[in-house]
């Protein structure tokens, strides 16, 4: 019987910032449908990861790969991993007032697709998803977060 591929893999990944080597061999392998958490406390190397797997430029991959549904994600640029559905959401966000999450989500996929979606479609589709994950319909209307880092 032949084993299901990871569709996320991390695989010995070494990572340095100015020369200081902070992640050391990283190994995770996530199958479609499954949820990991990364935890650990301060200065484990989370936040070390998650720039890395954004595409951060001062944080350098020295060894390991990083594959996405099979590709190496560590040679793309940071939009190419955007466009992948790769994103980095913070802890302590702050709102920006004025634009809400649906319209954000709907701009970004416009912006990745290159193709218009009407207002109407979109949110029919979003809240769609959202009931299907089980997330309150609210944060469709909620302002959208800014985050400093």
């Amino acid at each position: 019987m032949a084993t299901e591929q990871p569709f996320f893999l991390i695989d010995d990944l070494h990572v340095e910032i100015e020369e200081n080597e902070i992640l050391r061999g990283v190994d995770l392998s996530v199958k479609r449908g499954e949820i990991h958490a990364i935890m650990g406390p301060n200065g484990s190397g989370k936040s070390t990861l998650a720039h890395t797997l954004m595409g951060h430029p001062s944080y350098e991959a020295t060894a390991g790969q990083v594959l996405f549904n099979g590709e190496d994600i560590l040679e793309r640029d940071p939009n190419d991993r955007a466009k992948l559905g790769i994103f980095l959401a913070f802890q302590y966000p702050l709102a920006i007032p004025g634009v809400s999450t649906l319209n954000f989500l709907r701009t970004s996929l416009k912006a990745v697709k290159q193709e218009e979606i009407s207002a109407r479609e979109f949110r029919r589709h979003l809240l769609e998803k959202m009931d299907l994950l089980k997330i309150n319909r609210e944060f469709a209307g909620r302002y959208l977060f800014l985050i400093y880092t």
